[in-house]
C-alpha cells in the first residue's frame, strides 16, 4: 500500500508542476494585464493546494498560515486588479445597452419618452387611435 500512496503523491506532483509551469507561462507572456492576472491567481490557487495537499500527506499544520496568507494576498490582488480594469470602461454603458434594447427602430413617442428621463414632468403622449396614413 505504501508503494501505490508513493505514486500517487508522484502523479499528484507532476500535475502540480504542469498547472505552476503552464500559470506561469500566462503571466509572461500575457499579453492583456488580465490575462496575467488570471495566471497569477491560477498560480496562488496552485501554492495553496500544494501546501494543502503537503498537510494532508504529512498530517502536519504548520504551513496552515502561509496558506491563509497567500488566500488573503491572492483575493485583494485580485480585487485591485478589478478595480483598475474597470476605470478604463464606461460607467452607464449597460444603462445604455438597455436604452437601445427598449426603444423600437422608428418609434418616436418611446424615444419621446426615453429623452424626458426619469422623474420628467412630460405629459404622456395621447393616442387618438387612427393610424398615420
Amino acid at each position: 500500500m505504501d508503494l501505490f500512496l508513493n505514486i500517487v503523491y508522484w502523479i499528484v506532483g507532476i500535475c502540480f508542476a504542469a498547472a505552476a509551469v503552464m500559470s506561469t507561462i500566462r503571466i509572461v507572456r500575457g499579453p492583456s494585464i488580465v490575462d496575467r492576472m488570471v495566471g497569477s491567481d491560477t498560480f496562488a490557487t496552485v501554492l495553496i493546494c500544494l501546501f494543502c495537499a503537503d498537510m494532508a500527506i504529512r498530517g502536519h499544520t504548520t504551513t496552515l498560515p502561509l496558506v491563509l496568507g497567500l488566500a488573503m494576498t491572492a483575493s485583494v490582488g485580485t480585487m485591485a486588479v478589478a478595480r483598475f480594469v474597470s476605470r478604463d470602461r464606461p460607467r452607464n454603458n449597460y444603462e445604455e445597452e438597455q436604452v437601445a434594447t427598449t426603444v423600437p427602430a422608428g418609434n418616436t413617442e418611446a424615444s419621446a419618452e426615453v429623452d424626458a428621463g426619469p422623474g420628467a414632468d412630460a405629459a404622456p403622449a395621447e393616442h387618438t387611435g387612427k393610424e398615420s396614413q
